[in-house]
């Protein structure tokens, strides 16, 4: 009577020998191939101040108001009525907001006032205002 061998099933394995390598390229490329986005904002140029202080930037939501009148809230344009609406639902997501002003030299103070009541009908009470450092 012949033997009956029984055969033996081959171990699937995942060859893990060039894991490493495979990582480190698409650390590179996204590394490479990610493009970081500037705050465009309007063009404002801001008034000369004496003594500046550094704002967290990761708790800031900037305002820019134009020389034209043009408000902008972090590269979204609205208008006056709007600053309330845009500036709560900020704060609903980040309670700790700061709102940066930043206006142009040549700004009409009305509109800036406007703003500036907007923002108290808000809630949003932490209001840095912007500037350049003489020099």
């Amino acid at each position: 009577m012949a033997k009956i061998v029984k055969k033996t099933k081959p171990e699937m394995l995942i060859p893990t020998a060039s894991m490493s390598d495979i990582a480190f390229l698409l650390l590179l490329f996204f590394m490479v191939s990610t493009v970081f986005v500037r705050e465009r904002g309007l063009k404002v140029n801001l008034p000369k101040a004496g003594e500046i202080e550094k704002i967290p930037r990761n708790h800031a939501s900037t305002i820019y108001v134009g020389r034209s009148g043009l408000i902008s809230i972090d590269d979204m344009e609205v208008s006056v009525p709007d600053v309330q609406y845009v500036m709560q639902k900020k704060l609903s997501e980040d309670f700790n907001m700061i709102t940066c002003f930043r206006t142009d030299k040549e700004t009409n103070y009305g509109i800036m006032s406007d703003v500036l009541n907007q923002l108290r009908k808000a809630s949003a009470l932490r209001v840095s205002f912007e500037a350049k450092l003489k020099r």
